[in-house]
């Protein structure tokens, strides 16, 4: 019976995450539909060296935040949109930031060569902002891997209840029976079953809790 119990768990976790993922593929479909309505020109920007991050539409960008696009890259341009700020970032070059003219029609392009650096506290000041980049990247996928085990921990405490409450109802029914017999001996096994599976269950559930909680917590502490 825990065998079975364990199963219809699982299940239910199944479900739950394909369902959360059906809506989040709906909900980027019509994201993407809205913005190509609105989208009808590119800016192809390419660059040397050949990978370089790019961060638009701000002077000063966070360079220790996730770039906007990565070169070589085509960027979308908003109708009515004439110019595009375009920041370019690389660790062993000096950091960039010009304001590019679009053709009104066709698809813009340019090509940008970025100025080698020997400074050492410039190439070590890149190297911490890589270094916090990464710190906030790795808190990111730690806040989004904490929905797995409260997912988990959520789930088990329903099952935990739902073990508790057939419990109470074998007891009950216990307690109403006048002799010992069959029927007795049968709420009694399932009582005791009830019982045990609410416990495991709720011990389940708080491991699961805790450890999205921790996934959580140092997700944001990371993210800063």
């Amino acid at each position: 019976m825990t065998s079975n119990k364990t199963s219809i768990i699982f299940i239910l976790l199944f479900t739950l995450c394909n369902i959360s993922f059906g809506q989040q593929d709906s909900l980027q479909d019509t994201t993407k539909s809205t913005q190509q309505k609105s989208i009808t020109r590119y800016l192809h920007i390419a660059t040397n060296p050949s990978t370089v991050d790019l961060f638009t539409g701000t002077l000063q960008p966070d360079f220790a935040s996730r770039p906007n696009y990565v070169s070589p890259a085509f960027i979308p341009v908003s109708s009515g949109d004439d110019n595009v700020t375009v920041s370019f970032f690389h660790p062993d070059y000096a950091d960039t930031t010009i304001n590019i003219k679009l053709s009104k029609k066709d698809t813009s392009f340019i090509i940008v060569a970025l100025r080698q650096t020997y400074d050492e506290e410039t190439i070590e000041n890149n190297q911490k902002l890589m270094k916090h980049r990464n710190k906030r990247i790795l808190g990111s996928y730690l806040r989004w891997a904490s929905i797995a085990p409260f997912t988990i921990s959520g789930i088990s405490a329903i099952v935990s209840l739902y073990n508790i409450s057939k419990a109470k109802d074998h007891k009950k029914a216990m307690e109403h029976t006048h002799f010992m017999n069959e029927k007795y001996d049968e709420h009694k096994m399932n009582f005791k079953d009830h019982k045990g599976s609410a416990q495991t269950a709720k011990t389940v559930s708080g491991i699961f809790f805790f450890t999205g909680l921790t996934f959580l917590t140092a997700g944001f502490v990371l993210s800063f």
